[in-house]
């Protein structure tokens, strides 16, 4: 299995405006995110959550005390490149631009936004490729949902209205164009992996996802570029 970006994204539950809530303990787990340079706060108890995958989420700390909340990239499953079938089901959440220990804390994670399902990949260095691609998707999320601001701001920014609306509005250009890119590259992984290696070209690719040869071309110089992708 290769990285890829999501081809769209999927409420978790009866729609849009629905969001699956888990709240409980933050437990220890076998720091392997940690390990793979993107610690996560884990909750073992996700009976509420019906489908295993990775979300774009809310993970607010101390909630009855009305705590700080963060954009998290959540993963819900078994962790089948390590574990296989036999995996724990549990929460991994992986918090944006948080630094800190969160053993032990009351935490409360409304799931927004399904990326994409659970995968088992070949090897570490796919999944720790895939994870950034992840954590991309939910950053661009965040932003096309006017959560910019459970983000760190970007340094050098001047005050005052014009220049905050200004920064919106770009911003959310920005993450428009981020999730356009996404369902290219979803689109064309697809196309590639159904296709036998030897038949892989520009033109067809073009032709089954009405994506321009021209920009095929350029974003991908050689079809053996192609067959990366999927």
């Amino acid at each position: 299995m290769s990285a890829q970006l999501p081809a769209e994204l999927d409420p978790p539950a009866g729609g849009p405006a629905d969001a699956v809530v888990i709240e409980g303990f933050v437990e220890h787990g076998d720091e392997r995110g940690r390990q793979l340079g993107f610690p996560t706060a884990n909750l073992h108890d996700v009976s509420a959550v019906p489908l295993d995958g990775v979300y774009a989420a809310t993970f607010q700390i101390d909630p009855a005390r009305s705590g700080l909340t963060y954009v998290a990239a959540v993963s819900v499953g078994r962790r089948p490149t390590y574990y296989g079938r036999d995996g724990v089901r549990l929460l991994e959440a992986h918090l944006l631009d948080f630094h800190g220990d969160l053993y032990g804390r009351r935490v409360r994670v409304e799931l927004r936004v399904r990326l994409r399902p659970q995968h088992r990949f070949t090897d570490t260095p796919t999944l720790v490729r895939q994870l950034r691609l992840d954590v991309a998707a939910t950053r661009a999320w965040a932003m096309s949902n006017r959560l910019e601001h459970l983000l760190t701001p970007v340094p050098g920014m001047t005050a005052g209205r014009k220049h905050r609306v200004g920064r919106a509005r770009g911003i959310d250009r920005a993450a428009r164009a981020d999730v356009r890119d996404a369902q290219r590259m979803a689109a064309i992984a697809q196309v590639v992996r159904d296709t036998e290696p030897h038949r892989v070209s520009h033109p067809l690719v073009s032709e089954r996802t009405g994506i321009p040869l021209g920009y095929l071309r350029w974003r991908f110089p050689s079809v053996a570029d192609l067959i990366a992708l999927g």
